[in-house]
């Protein structure tokens, strides 16, 4: 199977982790992984990635722990999961998240946003969430 793009997930929970790894290499993806926001930029600075998963990461600071990562990403999307309430981070637009993630999510809901995000053939497909799924809530523009 080719590999269709590298996407680099960034969680501190291996169960998330392990789950997002499969699922995601199932789907032809090469997951790269790191714990900390501080391996993501390492991983960013040595690697092309095409998007990037992230965990909200103590969300009392909100943007303040994604900063130094959404900096390294630069122009690369990045999908921020978490499982606090999407209220929370209704302005992700706005630092630059190409979408919300809610937790839990099922997981054709996280295909779906993959595949909008890393189109084949460079056309964005459109985000379904699948019935009684939580909807993944792309960034506006």
């Amino acid at each position: 199977m080719d590999i269709r793009a590298t996407i680099l997930v960034v969680d501190d929970n291996p169960d998330i982790v392990d789950l997002l790894r499969g699922t995601l290499a199932e789907e032809g993806y090469r997951v790269l992984v790191a714990r900390t926001v501080a391996e993501g930029r390492e991983i960013l600075a040595a690697f092309r990635v095409g998007l990037v998963l992230t965990d909200a990461f103590h969300a009392a600071e909100r943007w303040a722990n994604l900063e130094p990562l959404m900096r390294a990403a630069g122009d690369t999307p990045i999908v921020l999961c978490s499982a606090h309430s999407a209220d929370k981070y209704a302005d992700h637009a706005a630092h630059g998240i190409a979408a919300l993630l809610p937790k839990p999510f099922k997981l054709d809901a996280l295909v779906a946003l993959v595949g909008s995000l890393l189109p084949v053939g460079g056309r964005p497909l459109p985000v379904a969430a699948p019935e009684g799924a939580h909807a993944a809530v792309p960034a506006e523009g």
